[in-house]
């Protein structure tokens, strides 16, 4: 099957836990070679074009961390839940219709990009789900899976742009240049 023949509803999902449904695409046995990006930036926020999360696809929805699944067949395809694209989108399209132009943006809100193996990433991340639990509740219900990973809780490690432990952080330009190779 490939890449473009990928349905998001054949896979698990949950709203607003992109790590664990990211998680979850990469034990297709298709994907799993494939490289898990974390996008952040070195701020609080930054924003992103085309996002399910608005009706209005061109404005910018402002995410503390999104992370994607970069899969290569006979071109380099980003599979995103929360696009508005298509799930399994053609790299470079993804980026110019998915990002803003950086010099647009504060050097805070300029997305940065972690790119680790998946196969890396699936025996690394462990998740508790705490980051989604205020005094009050959850801020979204968590997936009906049970929570990933054996260890302490460390998505801050793959969201932390500053912590250069795992994967590799690129910037917007360099990832792009990964992307095209």
């Amino acid at each position: 099957m490939s890449l473009n023949e990928l349905k998001r509803e054949d896979f698990l999902y949950q709203p607003c836990y992109c790590e664990e449904n990211i998680w979850q695409l990469c034990q297709h046995e298709q994907l799993k070679e494939s490289h898990v990006i974390f996008i952040a930036s070195k701020g609080e926020v930054f924003p992103m074009l085309n996002q399910r999360a608005t009706v209005y696809p061109l404005k910018p929805v402002f995410w503390d961390y999104h992370v994607v699944l970069l899969a290569k067949d006979e071109r380099n395809q980003i599979l995103d839940f929360d696009t508005c694209l298509s799930f399994s989108t053609d790299a470079a399209e993804y980026f110019r219709n998915s990002f803003m132009d950086n010099a647009l943006l504060s050097a805070a809100e300029q997305p940065w990009f972690r790119v680790v193996p998946a196969d890396e990433y699936t025996a690394l991340f462990c998740s508790d789900r705490s980051h989604m639990k205020t005094v009050s509740g959850w801020q979204a219900l968590p997936p009906s899976w049970p929570p990933i990973g054996n260890g302490a809780h460390n998505l801050s490690s793959f969201t932390d742009m500053n912590n250069s432990t795992i994967g590799e952080v690129l910037s917007y330009d360099a990832m792009l240049g990964v992307c095209r190779m």
